[in-house]
């Protein structure tokens, strides 16, 4: 469960948006996805300005024991900060990896105990600063009727095969994205015109040079016809 200051720095997506929309020339978005071993980041604009996605180094995930507390390292953290300061982050987009049937396991927990560690020893989430959670696989959970019945609460995960490790099996999520993942599926919901221009704006370089190409093949066509 989150705690009570890190809950104070949630906000929508939506607003994350709206955010970028007001700082569309000065401002960025910062995308993360949390796993066991690395924090990937994407640093992102406003799609209206056509500048495409920067996939920054991932920063391996050390822990360090802060009076008796499990915490992410200096390191990790002051990397975070350099970034939001240098690029005037103004929104926080972290993937929320949710089970296939839309339940929380102990991949989000993960996530949670990361960012209640940078929320506790930093200032790299603030009020000017938020942060949403995505779920890219836009997972629609079942939920209780008034009896407290949900069939999925009876589904059987079952596998087949000898050898079962619950912490690999139980806690699958329903998709696994990336930091540039998450940024593009953020951007084609809620730019969804722009993120269609962009998209054949990056075509249209290889559609030039096969029409070039296209070109030339006539023109060697033309030249062979001529000879004979």
């Amino acid at each position: 469960m989150a705690s009570k200051h890190l809950t104070s720095f949630l906000t929508t997506p939506h607003r994350i948006a709206s955010s970028l929309d007001w700082k569309k020339l000065t401002g960025s978005v910062l995308s993360m996805d949390i796993s066991n071993k690395r924090i990937g980041l994407c640093l992102s604009f406003h799609p209206a300005l056509g500048e495409s996605p920067i996939q920054l180094e991932d920063i391996p995930l050390h822990l360090s024991t802060h009076n008796g507390k499990r915490t992410l390292s200096s390191h990790i953290i002051q990397s975070l900060q350099q970034v939001a300061q240098e690029h005037k982050v103004c929104g926080v987009v972290v993937a929320w990896p949710l089970q296939r049937d839309g339940r929380m396991g102990a991949p989000c927990g993960k996530v949670l105990h990361a960012l209640d560690s940078l929320v506790e020893h930093s200032a790299f989430l603030t009020p000017n600063r938020p942060f949403c959670l995505w779920d890219g696989s836009h997972v629609q959970a079942e939920l209780p009727d008034s009896w407290g019945r949900c069939s999925a609460y009876g589904k059987d995960y079952t596998l087949n095969q000898e050898q079962h490790v619950a912490s690999q099996e139980h806690y699958v999520p329903a998709t696994n994205m990336v930091a540039s993942d998450i940024w593009n599926d953020f951007c084609r919901t809620h730019w969804p015109e722009l993120y269609q221009r962009e998209q054949e704006q990056q075509r249209k370089p290889s559609e030039s040079l096969y029409s070039d190409y296209d070109d030339e093949y006539m023109e060697d066509d033309a030249r062979l016809v001529a000879l004979v």
